[in-house]
């Protein structure tokens, strides 16, 4: 059985949030959410997600200022984040690659889909800090 994680949910869209939301449901996750780009730095900040799901268009802060903040920060620099966001241009899943981005998903996606990418970014961050390598 999968530790709870605490999951970060950062998009503009109440619908988007309310859809992330019950997709991972069933996961057991903590799930919280930030409604803008500074909101998303502040809770990241003060409670360390495990995973931020992370839209690019926001208010106040764009995602990509909130990767870049939580990547130049020690406390949240290996903090895993996956881009949900329709900025799919080969420009943007470049810069994501460049700003630390751990995995990109545009939407529209499917729960199902979701629910796998969550899964996956979850089990190779366990794999990275279960103990010392051998």
């Amino acid at each position: 059985m999968t530790a709870e994680r605490l999951i970060l949910t950062a998009d503009d869209n109440q619908q988007i949030r309310m859809l992330v939301k019950a997709a991972l449901r069933s996961l057991g996750h903590e799930l919280i959410e930030a409604v803008d780009g500074e909101e998303a730095l502040q809770l990241a900040i003060q409670r360390v997600p495990d995973l931020v799901l992370l839209d690019v268009t926001m208010p106040k802060l764009d995602g990509w200022e909130v990767l870049h903040f939580l990547r130049k920060r020690p406390e949240t620099a290996g903090v895993r984040v996956m881009m949900l966001t329709t900025a799919a241009q080969k420009v943007d899943l470049d810069r994501g690659t460049s700003l630390g981005c751990n995995d990109y998903l545009t939407k529209p996606f499917s729960p199902g889909d979701l629910r796998a990418h969550v899964e996956q970014i979850l089990s190779e961050q366990v794999c990275l800090t279960d103990g010392p390598a051998s």
